[in-house]
């Protein structure tokens, strides 16, 4: 990795430990409770034996500005390596540790592994095709340090894809069905595999948990069947160390559902926050995340309905995201600003960390360009200046892409 680069993300690192909870661009301090204005948006209920957070649409009346550094407790900034073999598109993440684990796009190409701390490509993940270890489309990815393993799930599949950490092809666990859209979790010292599917009809389970060879231990089938089609979404963001989270982004057609947490012991979903919506007629689309101190969610406004010369055309409306305090049930519409980067607005805040984590994997253009907009505001530190004057100064747009790494932060720790 260029010095340069390296130094750049020690002065975000630097600048944040020094500041006793002043955001990078040197706004308002972020030790504040952004929320601690805002009214009680919900309050937790009992359901049978759980207890809910219920979060009420018509108390959402504020909408807040929050810094990302609020919320993530430190940055990285990884130039991958240059050599021809390791340029990647602006696609998706897997961290672990020590690796990074960038996914394929459209049309699928093979993933490929890098060094976390250095950017140094490591080797492409099996490859593209329809035969022993090769993939196509891949919905869900998880790096074992612990085991020296790269998991790779296709998106409706009855194998899970099993590579070393040099991204060779090692076995694969054989299923008992095709699970469309799977999400999965490996718990090492439990020895089990849990998935969460598209619950179809006739499906012979949502949530499964397996043990090591895919031989089904327990399954819940209790849930609401969603269309059988691939519209919909398995959301399972794994910000909660030892939670697995679920919930679907159900499209067609949407419907009201819950956040849901699996207890294997008692093998049942656990629900733990939902969103009560004034307009359910239709329902607008929604969804769910979690992060350690919080709930947030999204919701689409009214379609928009216009006439054209081909007759009248719907379009989905605005999407709304809010952000709902755990332990104050305080909340409010949420908007995000990258201050490690000025104050540039970020969009889809509510799915924002997954894995612990929020990843940009951004090619250089496009980095070059949000730092040109970020310097065009003239409320911006002299420090946070220098240091983004320093970075464009440094970036080719010939690199390979850069990946941003922000860590969750859990305010209990």
């Amino acid at each position: 990795m260029n010095a340069t680069i390296q130094a750049l993300g020690s002065l975000f690192l630097l600048s944040i430990a020094a500041s006793c909870g002043t955001n990078p661009s040197g706004s308002s301090a972020a030790s504040d409770d952004p929320l601690a204005n805002c009214p009680v948006v919900g309050q937790y209920v009992q359901v049978g034996n759980d207890r809910v957070l219920s979060c009420d649409q018509q108390l959402l009346k504020d909408t807040v500005r929050i810094p990302l550094s609020y919320f993530a407790e430190d940055f990285e900034l990884v130039k991958l390596d240059n050599r021809d073999e390791a340029l990647v598109g602006q696609t998706g993440i897997t961290l672990s540790d020590n690796y990074i684990l960038a996914h394929s796009g459209y049309p699928p190409t093979e993933f490929k592994l890098f060094d976390r701390k250095t950017g140094a490509f490591i080797g492409d993940v099996g490859a593209v095709g329809q035969g022993p270890g090769e993939y196509q489309f891949v919905y869900d990815a998880q790096i074992d340090e612990e085991k020296g393993r790269i998991y790779l799930a296709p998106w409706q599949t009855d194998k899970l894809l099993i590579y070393d950490l040099k991204g060779k092809y090692t076995k694969h666990l054989q299923f008992y069905a095709r699970l469309p859209k799977m999400k999965f979790q490996i718990d090492n010292e439990k020895g089990t595999l849990t998935i969460a599917t598209l619950p179809w009809p006739k499906m012979p389970g949502f949530i499964l948990q397996l043990d090591t060879l895919a031989k089904p231990i327990q399954k819940v089938t209790n849930v609401q069947t969603v269309t059988p089609n691939f519209n919909s979404e398995v959301i399972n963001d794994r910000n909660c160390p030892g939670v697995f989270d679920v919930s679907i982004y159900s499209m067609d057609p949407p419907r009201v559902d819950s956040l849901y947490h699996y207890d294997a012991e008692q093998n049942r979903l656990v629900p733990v926050f939902t969103f009560n919506m004034t307009t359910t007629d239709p329902v607008p689309w929604h969804g769910y995340s979690e992060w350690p101190d919080y709930f947030t969610g999204n919701f689409s406004g009214p379609p928009v309905v216009r006439k054209t010369d081909h007759g009248t055309v719907s379009t989905p409306g605005e999407t709304f995201h809010y952000i709902v305090d755990k332990a104050t049930s305080k909340g409010a519409y949420l908007k995000i600003y990258n201050d490690y980067f000025g104050n540039l607005d970020m969009g889809y805040p509510s799915g924002l960390f997954r894995n612990g984590a929020y990843c940009q994997n951004i090619e250089p253009g496009n980095l070059l360009e949000s730092i040109e907009t970020a310097l065009k505001d003239k409320t911006l530190s002299d420090a946070m200046r220098k240091r983004l004057t320093d970075l464009q100064a440094d970036i080719n747009e010939n690199d390979n892409n850069y990946v941003l790494i922000y860590k969750l932060k859990d305010k209990n720790k």
